[in-house]
């Protein structure tokens, strides 16, 4: 789904909901080696990450031309 596409998609959506993402956090001792996920309120300075690779990647690399946008917090 690019940006685009997913802004139409909110729009068919009630526009009064909150918005929640997961957030995941590295585990610490014996019994979340595997980390911790929840659900937290969207906040767009901590829950935002952009990559661009397209000036970094070769033509014959899987991730050419590529840009992404990840909406969540991945901390592993």
């Amino acid at each position: 789904m690019t940006v685009a596409e997913m802004i139409t998609w909110l729009k068919t959506q009630d526009q009064e909901a909150s918005v929640f993402v997961v957030e995941h956090t590295s585990g610490t001792g014996y019994y979340d080696q595997g980390g911790n996920a929840r659900e937290v309120v969207f906040d767009p300075a901590k829950h935002v990450d952009y990559t661009d690779r397209r000036a970094f990647t070769k033509e014959d690399d899987p991730c050419h031309n590529q840009r992404s946008l990840l909406l969540g917090v991945h901390d592993g």
